[in-house]
């Protein structure tokens, strides 16, 4: 008892409320190793200036970022026209970890968009918003991740809207509301998209998610599962780098990074692990009802959680197993993960992603209700 009044008396000042899911979050302001300035013109442009990922112009007509190599021929530029007149919004959809999600018609090409929107006047959400760009506007139409469409800035409200591809499906915290689990064979086809996007962030990007959870793997109506809500993301400057702040989701959060030690991409794991175990099972497999700090206890004391072998395969026990190792080196990464027997088991498999998502959202209801909104 002493231990968890210690525990409960020195995360106090960190922790609030989780809307998610009645756990808890924490949240403190990110490394300032990304906005090092910003400034807004009398025209109503944004400019967002990093040392380390170059520079953001945002206006009412759109996006634009310049990278800056060593010399004028290493220097990339990406533009993104989606101006603020040209949508039409029609109804929010959620919040994220640092904003709020609405719908929207794209009008020249009359697509449904996902909206989300970050106040640029506060100083953390100003990192958030460039975490969200530099991982998504570089990682356009990769499996796996939401795809960025571009952004634009209201002067009147302060606001950025990021840009995305609207999920229609939801995401698995909704499926596992209407289906109360979700079956192997439809976990597998869909981690396979969910490792590749989570492998490019860890290899090619250098990220560290730090908020995996159901609530933000998304699934469309053709079946994909995407990784979205960057906000809380940090990059490592290579391969053996570590990273020693305490953000995200303390319900989906790694024995490491609730020790307060330095962590790296084996965390992530740990979440996916914890995501796809609940998916499977309907249920999140630690009590949550004392609050954050027993929770935190738990994940510490208690033996990892594993799925009951009567009514699961080997492959999907040994896959969760080796996700929820206590010692994160003991984890296997996306790469050894996407060869793992539990992908192999249903690869050759025919499953209809489609039709089972379409189980859970009535594409004909979705679609009426968006008609009736507009």
């Amino acid at each position: 008892m002493a231990g968890l009044e210690e525990l409960k008396k020195k995360l106090q000042p960190l922790l609030f409320d989780d809307p998610d899911r009645g756990g808890a979050s924490t949240r403190v302001p990110l490394p300032e190793d990304t906005c090092d300035s910003y400034a807004i013109s009398d025209g109503g442009t944004v400019n967002l200036l990093s040392r380390s990922l170059g520079e953001y112009n945002i206006n009412e007509l759109g996006f634009h970022k310049r990278s800056a190599g060593p010399d004028e021929s290493d220097s990339d530029e990406k533009g993104y026209r989606c101006a603020s007149h040209e949508m039409h919004i029609f109804g929010p959809i959620g919040n994220g970890a640092s904003s709020v999600v609405e719908r929207a018609i794209f009008i020249p090409v009359h697509r449904i968009l996902a909206l989300k929107k970050i106040n640029i006047f506060e100083k953390e959400k100003r990192q958030q918003i460039l975490n969200e760009m530099r991982t998504l506007c570089e990682a356009c139409c990769y499996p796996g991740l939401v795809e960025f469409q571009g952004a634009f800035y209201m002067p009147d409200s302060g606001q950025i809207s990021i840009a995305l591809e609207y999920m229609d499906g939801g995401s698995l915290a909704d499926v596992i509301r209407v289906k109360k689990s979700i079956p192997e064979p439809v976990l597998s086809h869909m981690l396979q998209k969910v490792l590749l996007g989570l492998r490019y962030l860890h290899e090619v990007r250098h990220l560290v998610h730090r908020d995996i959870k159901p609530a933000n793997v998304l699934v469309n109506l053709k079946g994909e599962a995407k990784i979205t809500d960057f906000g809380v993301s940090t990059g490592l400057d290579n391969t053996m780098a570590m990273c020693a702040t305490f953000v995200g989701t303390v319900t989906y959060m790694s024995p490491e990074r609730i020790r307060n030690e330095n962590y790296s991409y084996a965390a992530d794991i740990w979440s996916l692990g914890l995501t796809i175990l609940e998916c499977a099972t309907g249920k999140f497999p630690y009590d949550v009802n004392e609050g954050p700090a027993n929770l935190m206890l738990q994940i510490l004391d208690d033996p990892s959680p594993t799925p009951p072998p009567d009514a699961y395969s080997p492959e999907f026990c040994s896959f969760i197993n080796d996700c929820l190792q206590k010692d994160a080196d003991a984890r296997p990464m996306c790469e050894k993960l996407l060869s793992h027997p539990f992908i192999k088991r249903y690869a050759g498999t025919e499953v209809d992603l489609a039709a089972y998502v379409k189980s859970v959202v009535d594409p004909t209801e979705r679609l009426k209700q968006i008609a009736e909104k507009i």
